[in-house]
């Protein structure tokens, strides 16, 4: 009887601690949280466009910025930490950061910065690696728009309707589980009472 008791004492608790662990957001919730992590800075850049997408294989976090040639790595740095922290608590990581700079000369060329997302946020969140090699390993910097062309934006829309079907069926399954778990432990304690 105390075996029983303490297996459903101990299911409870890892049933309350799947739905206390970190939460993760749908691409629309991380897409929507950029300006909001943005207006609680007054030196962070102007946001022009957020993109999400898949290109390649890969799942894309695409910025868009204003920059002031006076604060031109100070807005890079900032934007590319905000990246990494937001983008943390996504459902499906992200592979790739790229982040497109737009000077406030109209003159000169925009720059694209393309990072792997990972190794951001080792390099930004965790402290993991230095900058010299985050630098140099991880980052790539080109004025050529071919390399950083984004699809078109349906592709969000489709993948969006298959993450709210995947948060049901998870549902489902965590319900179902525990369901059976207590038919289980209901029997098992009925029959050894008689």
């Amino acid at each position: 009887m105390k075996y029983y008791s303490r297996l459903l004492i101990i299911s409870l608790l890892l049933s309350t601690a799947y739905s206390a662990s970190k939460k993760h957001f749908t691409d629309r919730q991380i897409a929507a949280m950029v300006p909001k992590y943005f207006d609680r800075d007054h030196n962070s850049p102007n946001i022009q466009r957020i993109r999400i997408y898949g290109k390649e294989g890969q799942k894309y976090f695409h910025l868009e910025i204003d920059v002031n040639r006076n604060r031109y790595l100070g807005e890079l740095d900032y934007t590319l930490s905000a990246m990494a922290n937001i983008a943390q608590y996504a459902k499906f990581p992200f592979d790739k950061f790229v982040v497109v700079m737009h000077p406030a000369i109209k003159s000169d060329e925009p720059e694209m910065l393309e990072t792997n997302a990972k190794c951001a946020i080792d390099y930004f969140i965790h402290k993991r690696i230095s900058y010299k090699r985050w630098s140099e390993k991880c980052t790539k910097i080109s004025s050529d728009f071919e390399i950083f062309v984004a699809p078109s934006a349906p592709e969000l829309g489709a993948e969006e309707t298959s993450d709210t079907g995947s948060n049901k069926n998870n549902l489902v399954k965590l319900v179902l589980f525990v369901s059976i778990l207590a038919v289980c432990i209901g029997f098992l304690l009925k029959r050894k009472s008689r």
